[in-house]
């Protein structure tokens, strides 16, 4: 009997850190070797899957481009294209939403990897702190197609 608590607790305990590994992977939280044994497992876990999710078109509906949700993105383990990159970020209306008027100069850096944003800088001329804090936000809410490999994107609106 006592064997048998003993194997359940090693069960329980070893799925427990499967989900912390899981949870803390998938907010980009693992460095270094780890982060990339997760980073890989996550795409290989992802690709398997792509058979199950049905591809979305343009007839599937008037936000099917947006970058919806993840079983809808793409997933690959080559890097984006540039298309791939900066397909979220072509429709710039969520600068104009934040508040930028037409004449300002908004730059938007932004380095994405597994189909988020992980670092996001942006810069107004004239220098406006809540137009940038507004455009970070919306662009940190954007999905891109996933891949393990982190890329940076520049945009100007």
């Amino acid at each position: 009997m006592q064997t048998r608590h003993a194997v359940l607790t090693l069960l329980a305990l070893a799925a427990a850190g499967a989900g912390v590994l899981a949870f803390l992977g998938s907010r980009g939280a693992l460095n270094g070797p780890l982060g990339d044994a997760y980073d890989t497992v996550a795409s290989l876990a992802a690709s398997a899957s792509d058979p199950f999710s049905a591809p979305r078109t343009a007839a599937a509906g008037p936000d099917a481009g947006d970058g919806g949700s993840a079983s809808a993105r793409k997933t690959q383990a080559a890097p984006l294209s540039s298309a791939q990159l900066g397909a979220p970020l072509v429709h710039g209306k969520f600068v104009t939403d934040c508040g930028a008027p037409d004449d300002m100069k908004v730059v938007v850096k932004v380095t994405v990897k597994m189909g988020r944003a992980v670092d996001v800088d942006v810069t107004t001329d004239p220098a406006n702190a809540g137009v940038a804090s507004c455009v970070e936000k919306a662009t940190r809410e954007k999905q891109w197609d996933v891949s393990p490999k982190k890329q940076r994107a520049t945009v100007t609106y």
